[in-house]
């Protein structure tokens, strides 16, 4: 198993808005940065595309709003847009396609340094 670290605050990719005829993710430019860090962060620690069947765990880490008092991020973003972010950032990276994901655990926590610790191994 391989792991590493993407810095920053997790983006989900979730709702599609149509403008003007175009569809486009609703976090537009900062889901286009967060993907791009995550798929940076995966080049950097030498992964090269598989045809693997792979496992990935994911743990994000979201900034805790000053006057929130709760233990857990039980708000926005959802878990499952998170996890979809960082599927579609890997593709052509860790894997061909996010298709041969076959396992995921994934969580959501808060944290005074929001980003993302990656674990990802193939699958023999």
């Amino acid at each position: 198993m391989t792991k590493f670290r993407v810095d920053g605050v997790p983006i989900p990719q979730g709702s599609m808005k149509v403008i003007h005829g175009r569809v486009i993710h609703s976090q537009g430019s900062a889901l286009a940065a967060w993907r791009s860090s995550v798929s940076l962060s995966a080049k950097f620690a030498g992964y090269k595309p598989s045809e693997k069947p792979i496992a990935i765990e994911i743990d994000f880490y979201m900034p805790r709003p000053r006057t929130v008092k709760r233990v857990f991020p039980t708000v926005p973003p959802d878990l499952d847009k998170l996890i979809r972010g960082v599927l579609d950032a890997l593709t052509g990276i860790v894997y061909l396609d996010d298709s041969q994901v076959v396992d995921i655990r994934a969580t959501k926590a808060y944290s005074p340094e929001p980003g993302a610790d990656i674990r990802i191994r193939e699958m023999s």
